[in-house]
């Protein structure tokens, strides 16, 4: 030490400067060399932790959508979806408390900041789609707050199942109400039921099929198989679901009990709020059928207090649309009974009218099966009315009891004031016509035939002289009590017809033939008569009923008149 500071006294003023400034140098470049690797450093910490941000929201994505059920909701920058567990999760953007934006679940910040996530879906064929119940395949892309970004496609595995065999759920009675159709108090579990439909070409064995883990164990009516274009109606152990409402025939539907007395998971009553899963097994144990349903598609009772309430069954509108699909569910609007608790209406949508429109003669024959012509249209046409139902129909006309009938109009001016029965038994048709009809005469038909009339001039009084030859809709009504009512009736069936969809005559030269428009399929419970599902459920009729040759038709060469209907028996075009 002393030798050095020897050495720098030996040196001169401008040797020290030089000496201090190369020292200068050296510790400048040795600081920015450290700050250079305190940058790297730090850096490359940004960089892991911007790239472990990136991977966490990637396999978070990737897992969940993988394990996805269905997705429920897509937006570009939202996606939620219920797992296979039936949790459900929603990813979003969420803006920190820093201003910055990250990835988040369910409102919690998961991993960022990042600059913004995108989401779309795809069908199976991999087109896309913005309806999130057709969405099976989900894409999305990151973007980290440094610019780095990443994109995925990712299937959803936990498909929604597929229809086995063409058995779908088409109607749920979550909510039933808690009197019966004779008001007599109900317990509404015992009440609750669901509908099967064979959509499929095959016959279908229900023995061994569950319901939510509930087998199917007792048949009530009908047989165990399940024919195509016929429904299975299942309620639980303690259910009597035939005196409870308005119940099918067996060559309409049959009924089944379960093992449990409730139809819900582990034997307890389907919930009647919130979403709940109902889930149709087979008997090797496959899902058939699966419908996550909300008392906000339908379903739900209008009124539950008050002088008038309303319940309704959960019905589906298509059999080809998904059944996860909230928008392919409503309320049912088939009225299947009015029951009066002293001054109370207790009404019940569901299952199938007690009477339906089965049959129309809408555009009828000019000649009469005694081959004699008949100027007046109204006179010929009629309409057909059956009891589908395990219960006899009074249609005696009883203001006090409410059990006056009317065809079209609300007003008494065209109620059925006349007929050979007025009681229909399980099963039973009806010809109905205007007053100054005689269509038993007109048809040639048997003497059996119960035969009624309206006491007005036309089926579609009072507006028509007669029904229209272009389309109309036909309404069965049940009168309401006239005093303090806030409608007049309430529509029991009504039948929509056009020459579209049938009843519209064939001419030529040597031969005309005149049809009436037929139902095909009562077994189809739900909105069998809605849309679609209409349009492919109506057709003309193939029967012969009479034909008449009138010989001083066509130029006095004669004319042939073939008249297609089945007024008052059981439709030619049904199963």
């Amino acid at each position: 030490m002393k030798n050095m500071r020897n050495g720098l006294k030996g040196l001169s003023f401008i040797e020290v400067l030089i000496t201090v400034f190369i020292i200068g140098i050296i510790i400048l470049g040795l600081v920015n060399v450290l700050s250079l690797y305190t940058d790297v450093f730090f850096f490359k910490t940004d960089e892991r932790e911007s790239i472990s941000n990136l991977d966490m929201i990637m396999d978070r994505l990737a897992r969940d959508i993988r394990q996805g059920r269905r997705v429920l909701a897509i937006s570009t920058y939202t996606l939620t979806i219920e797992l296979s567990t039936g949790v459900t999760h929603t990813y979003s953007l969420i803006t920190g408390n820093d201003g910055k934006k990250y990835f988040g679940v369910d409102g919690q910040i998961l991993a960022g900041p990042i600059n913004e996530i995108v989401f779309s879906g795809r069908k199976d064929d991999l087109t896309y789609t913005t309806n999130a119940y057709d969405v099976r395949v989900v894409t999305f892309t990151i973007t980290m707050a440094d610019g780095r970004n990443m994109s995925s496609m990712i299937a959803l595995r936990a498909e929604i199942p597929k229809v086995a065999g063409g058995v779908v759920i088409t109607e749920i009675m979550y909510y039933p109400p808690d009197r019966d159709k004779n008001s007599n108090k109900t317990t509404t579990s015992n009440c609750q039921f669901v509908v099967l439909y064979n959509n499929s070409n095959s016959p279908v064995d229900l023995r061994g099929w569950s319901i939510n883990g509930n087998a199917f164990s007792t048949l009530v009516s009908g047989t165990w198989t399940l024919y195509p274009g016929k429904s299975a109606v299942i309620g639980s152990s303690r259910s009597n679901l035939i005196d409870t409402y308005y119940f099918p025939l067996p060559q309409y539907a049959t009924y089944i009990k379960t093992s449990s007395s409730g139809l819900g998971t582990g034997g307890n009553a389907l919930p009647t709020s919130g979403t709940y899963t109902i889930t149709i097994r087979n008997s090797l144990d496959n899902v058939v059928d699966q419908v996550s349903y909300s008392n906000t598609w339908g379903g739900y009772p209008k009124s539950t207090s008050g002088q008038y309430r309303d319940w309704y069954s959960l019905v589906r509108k298509s059999l080809t649309e998904s059944s996860q699909d909230p928008n392919n569910w409503g309320d049912s609007q088939n009225l299947n009974f009015v029951a009066e608790q002293g001054n109370i209406n207790y009404v019940c949508y569901c299952l199938i009218p007690k009477l339906v429109i089965t049959e129309v003669m809408y555009l009828p024959c000019p000649y009469v099966i005694l081959g004699w012509s008949n100027a007046n249209q109204n006179e010929r046409e009629y309409i057909e009315i059956h009891n589908p139902t395990y219960s006899s129909i009074d249609l005696t006309i009883d203001w006090s009891n409410n059990n006056a009938y009317c065809v079209y109009s609300t007003s008494t001016s065209n109620y059925i004031y006349y007929s050979t029965k007025w009681t229909l038994a399980p099963g039973d048709y009806a010809v109905v016509s205007s007053s100054s009809a005689n269509i038993p005469q007109y048809y040639g038909l048997s003497s059996n035939i119960i035969y009624m009339k309206t006491n007005g001039q036309s089926l579609a009084s009072p507006t028509y002289t007669n029904l229209p030859d272009t389309s109309f809709t036909i309404t069965l009504l049940q009168r309401r009590r006239e005093y303090n009512t806030p409608n007049n009736a309430y529509t029991i069936d009504y039948f929509y017809y056009s020459p579209s969809l049938g009843g519209y005559p064939y001419t030529s030269y040597s031969v005309d033939r005149y049809y009436s428009i037929e139902i095909k399929n009562l077994g189809l419970l739900g909105l069998f008569r809605r849309g679609d599902n209409y349009v492919q459920n109506v057709s003309s009729s193939t029967n012969l009923c009479y034909s008449v040759f009138i010989s001083w038709e066509n130029n006095n060469q004669g004319k042939r008149y073939e008249v297609y209907c089945t007024p008052g028996t059981k439709n030619s075009v049904s199963p």
